[in-house]
């Protein structure tokens, strides 16, 4: 099956996912960020692998609950189904004070081994400054479901997060380098205005991360996850070059002495 309608299938399980998750938390008790938040609400072209949230203040048995009882729920056995899709497994994969997570491998027409994806929770942060809003009009006509609102961060707080989470991975990921850049070149942010609220040491250290991703790291980890059609336009060391160029210029802070 091809990757593209991989990514599809999956995405329809993640928008599921988020539909029911509004029913069973209180929309002050969290947030979906990275790559999924980037799709679902600010028109970002690359799917994402998982989905990831910051959780508030919900027990970890409690949430750990709830999640299971949307995941074995037949709402969501009923919305997968008009597509075909069927979660094959569910693991526990951590679950801590700070962390939770669940792995997933989802049966989708065409594919003859489960395709897997992830849902996470966080609690490393403070829920601050979330927008509960619709998902993005066009992508639910896309799948063909339900407009329905969630809750999420917008864009200025999104990009603080993608500076923080490319200067502190222990391996610097591409996707990081390619969201900031969305951000930036959509006209969603302005670096300058918020580039001010960082440390110089946190916007060195991401500058430094962003360096060294190699065109082929990039190629390795996004590229899949764009739309077919658009893979080609960004197929090349040259574009690759220009999006880090870009990035770096974002992150150059005020005390910088480059």
């Amino acid at each position: 099956m091809a990757f593209s309608q991989q990514r599809q299938h999956t995405e329809y399980f993640h928008l599921s996912f988020l539909a029911l998750l509004g029913a069973k938390l209180d929309k002050q008790a969290y947030a979906l960020k990275g790559g999924a938040n980037l799709r679902f609400f600010l028109r970002s072209i690359r799917h994402s692998e998982g989905m990831d949230f910051d959780v508030g203040a919900i027990e970890v048995q409690d949430l750990r609950a709830r999640v299971a009882a949307i995941l074995k729920s037949g709402k969501i056995e009923t919305m997968l189904a008009v597509r075909g899709i069927r979660i094959e497994h569910v693991t526990d994969a951590k679950h801590t004070a700070t962390t939770q997570r669940w792995k997933i491998g989802l049966l989708i027409p065409g594919s003859e081994l489960p395709v897997p994806t992830k849902i996470e929770f966080s609690r490393r942060r403070a829920l601050s400054g979330t927008a509960f809003e619709t998902v993005d009009p066009l992508l639910v006509r896309e799948h063909r479901i339900a407009p329905f609102f969630a809750c999420h961060y917008p864009a200025a707080a999104a990009w603080l997060q993608k500076v923080e989470a490319l200067a502190s991975r222990a391996v610097p990921q591409a996707r990081d380098v390619f969201d900031l850049h969305f951000l930036q070149v959509s006209g969603a942010v302005d670096p300058a205005g918020m580039r001010t609220s960082l440390p110089a040491e946190l916007l060195e250290q991401a500058r430094e991360r962003c360096l060294a991703i190699a065109f082929d790291e990039f190629k390795g980890q996004v590229l899949s996850f764009l739309p077919p059609e658009q893979q080609g336009s960004y197929d090349t060391p040259a574009v690759w070059e220009d999006m880090t160029l870009r990035v770096l210029d974002a992150l150059e802070s005020s005390d910088a002495t480059h």
